[in-house]
């Protein structure tokens, strides 16, 4: 396997791609991305936590039908790229119509991820995503 840090260019330009059209409530190259490995974890925005290949995709094809129309803007935090294995902490606004709205709505997330080298290239291994952008002390 190559070592080549373009690849890893090529792989968040897909990414970047991959969510755009997430939000549009297109699952498919998102999912591409994904490690078939049962070790890979889901914490979405909507909540809840999944585990395993089938559970995740299962959970990403449902969250796509909440979104339409969707566009995405990110800006990343830090990122550490290794041999094999990178993480990018970001914070990510989706605007789109969610189920069943006219009109349209805002959701700002802070997001991190992380990334393995795998037999066919970098796949995407964890996700955790969640809309407490506040800083507040605990009650």
């Amino acid at each position: 396997m190559s070592r080549n840090p373009s690849e890893w260019t090529v792989f968040m330009e897909r990414l970047e791609a991959a969510e755009q059209e997430f939000v549009q409530g297109r699952p498919a190259e998102f999912q591409s991305l994904w490690s078939r490995a049962d070790d890979v974890t889901l914490c979405g925005g909507f909540g809840g936590v999944e585990r395993g290949w089938q559970n995740v995709i299962s959970r990403l094809d449902w969250v796509s039908t909440k979104y339409a129309d969707g566009s995405r803007t990110s800006e990343e935090i830090s990122s550490v790229v290794g041999a094999d294995f990178a993480y990018l902490v970001q914070t990510e606004v989706i605007r789109a119509r969610l189920a069943g709205q006219a009109q349209f709505s805002i959701q700002e997330l802070r997001a991190t991820m992380l990334f393995r080298r795998e037999q066919e290239g970098w796949r995407i291994v964890h996700r955790h995503a969640d809309s407490q952008m506040l800083t507040r002390p605990p009650n």
